[in-house]
């Protein structure tokens, strides 16, 4: 079947930002056929080249980027020599792409009916009935209720979930023989992932159109993809049918990925990557030497090239043929330090939280929870259950309308600045988004240093300091970022920062909202592995609000399943994950990606 497109040596580079004469290479010798109506799968650490890769094959060219060498066919068109103008005829026509962030890149001020009548009059020429009708079929075909009403709202008036389809409707409008598809599914909760899942391959496949789908989530990959691509330091270092690649990995980093996805239908640790990814090509060695497990000094004198190993499986490993398909190194399951017996922490019995005015429904609905001291408990839900809501009335950062919160025996003030120095200490907080939660004006120093300062004020500066250093170490960083800002930081180790200032404190419960989500998988599996482990080392109980249940599986001890503002089952996570008793849990276990086994022959 000849490709709807071939991308052949794709090399690209940025601009060194000072000495503009360097070009640093971040793509190299990428190549990579897409078919119609097949879904090739792109995975890889942030950083890796994935979203560089995909969009400089369709001939975009990002500020300070510099084409090397390469080609890339769409039909008798080399999209990578063609004029900008041109381009434009092919984009949005022959040539579309979603990305991660529906509610971003479509615009607030155009209504859903002029989003979609764009490309159709521009690519199509489509107007009037004709075209209002097209416009209509394209909602229906994304699962949007009542296309009528939703092409008069703007973007803004509906939920991630509903403007990640609309990005899809608009994308798919003209039926384009290529789609790029960048982190579509990125921080939405189980059953809105599965039902984007389950759209994407539909469209696809009906349509015929050859898509690229960009993920850290292997488990998702694997389940809608035709072919996974991994890719780190700008190279495919193995490329495989989805099976072959979710299950029985060849190359060292891919089995590494793997070890770091939680998977729902198996307790244990995940096993997050030693070191940080190359964020630049390398020609002289493996450029995942310095973190594999398997390296020798082979692998540090020579560059691997790929291997070919038949039906469509390519390795970058000068070790791949010696070493096979390669086993897991996931860790046992989490346990805490006093068992399940442990003596009752916190209690919330009846919570009732609701926003704006008395007569608007609760979004928290007469909720009991009880986390015993150093356990870890999940409480688990789509997004708007009433999770989020639930743990800032916990931290005092919410006023409830009924219901009581009681910590080791005393009932807590409703708001945290009634509440005595003890229990400030007592109970920290880790958010979502630390870019956010991360004072942009202090270092990295005196972000870890604050709380110590306010709730230990009795301890030298320099007895700070040193703790500082300290708790650093316990989140694996170095000491060397310790004046530098939030903004010089990754996304990851910004996480850390937030986790090390809430350890000053020395919390007795740790509350942690979404604290993963929005990372890639590898890092995602250290921050797991972190929490757990300081957890173990201080006895620290936590609440830990997601809506990932893979994750729960690989953290908590027990679980909480909550939907809108009500808990709907509780038990242990082994109880709840293999026996679940209410359907809404038995839908959200259905509707989690597997990474399905088989066996290595």
């Amino acid at each position: 079947m000849t490709p709807a497109l071939t991308v052949h040596n794709l090399t690209v580079g940025y601009l060194d930002r000072v000495n503009t004469a360097e070009v640093n290479v971040v793509v190299r010798d990428v190549s990579f056929d897409l078919h119609s109506g097949r879904l090739l799968g792109l995975a890889g650490e942030s950083g890796s080249g994935k979203s560089t890769a995909a969009l400089a094959a369709i001939g975009y060219k990002a500020p300070g980027s510099v084409l090397i060498s390469g080609r890339s066919q769409l039909g008798d068109v080399d999209l990578l020599t063609t004029s900008v103008p041109e381009l434009r005829n092919i984009w949005g026509g022959q040539v579309a792409y979603v990305a991660q962030d529906a509610s971003q890149s479509l615009s607030p001020l155009m209504r859903v009916e002029r989003l979609l009548a764009e490309p159709l009059r521009l690519h199509l020429g489509l107007r009037g009935p004709t075209l209002r009708k097209r416009t209509l079929a394209l909602l229906e075909g994304v699962g949007i209720t009542d296309p009528e009403s939703a092409l008069r709202r703007f973007p803004y008036q509906f939920s991630g979930g509903q403007q990640q389809r609309i990005a899809l409707a608009v994308a798919m409008a003209c039926e384009p023989r290529v789609l790029i598809l960048d982190e579509p599914t990125t921080g939405l909760d189980v059953t809105t992932q599965a039902q984007i899942a389950k759209l994407i391959d539909r469209l696809v496949k009906d349509s015929g159109t050859a898509a690229i789908l960009i993920s850290h989530d292997l488990a998702l990959l694997g389940t809608i993809c035709d072919e996974m691509a991994i890719m780190y330091a700008g190279e495919i270092v193995e490329q495989a049918p989805a099976l072959a690649n979710k299950v029985a990995p060849r190359h060292p980093y891919t089995a590494a990925l793997l070890d770091a996805v939680p998977r729902v239908d198996e307790r244990g640790l995940v096993v997050g990557i030693p070191g940080l990814p190359a964020t630049t090509a390398v020609n002289d060695c493996c450029a995942f030497a310095p973190r594999c497990r398997f390296t020798t000094d082979t692998c540090r004198a020579h560059h691997p090239e790929l291997s070919d190993y038949g039906q469509g499986h390519t390795v970058r490993c000068l070790r791949s043929a010696e070493l096979g398909a390669l086993s897991s190194q996931r860790h046992p399951p989490v346990a805490s330090v006093l068992g399940s017996n442990a003596n009752t922490l916190l209690e919330i019995q009846g919570l009732v939280c609701s926003y704006r005015d008395s007569h608007s429904p609760p979004v928290v609905d007469h909720v009991d929870i009880r986390i015993g001291g150093s356990e870890i408990v999940a409480l688990v839900g789509e997004s708007g259950s009433g999770k989020s809501t639930a743990l800032r009335a916990i931290a005092g950062l919410h006023r409830p309308d009924a219901g009581e919160i009681i910590y080791d025996g005393v009932p807590l003030a409703a708001q945290v600045t009634k509440r005595p120095r003890t229990q400030h200490r007592d109970i920290q907080i880790i958010f979502q988004d630390p870019h956010a939660s991360l004072n942009p004006r202090h270092t990295v120093a005196s972000i870890i240093d604050r709380p110590m300062s306010i709730l230990f004020p009795e301890r030298s500066a320099s007895d700070r300091r040193e703790r500082v250093y300290f708790l650093l170490d316990q989140v694996r960083l170095d000491a060397k970022i310790a004046d530098r800002y939030p903004h010089q930081l990754s996304g990851g180790q910004k996480q850390r920062v937030a986790i090390a200032r809430a350890f000053a404190a020395e919390p007795r419960l740790l509350l942690c909202d979404e604290i993963v989500s929005a990372l890639d998988v590898s890092v995602q599996a250290s921050i797991l592995e972190l929490v757990a482990e300081l957890t173990s080392q201080t006895g620290t109980a936590v609440l830990f609000v997601t809506h990932d249940l893979a994750v729960v599986r690989a953290i908590a001890e027990r679980v909480y399943v909550m939907r809108s503002g009500v808990i709907l089952e509780e038990g242990s996570t082994d109880s709840v994950f293999e026996h679940p008793e209410h359907q809404y849990t038995i839908d959200l276990l259905a509707a989690v990606p597997r990474l399905v086994a088989v066996s290595r022959d």
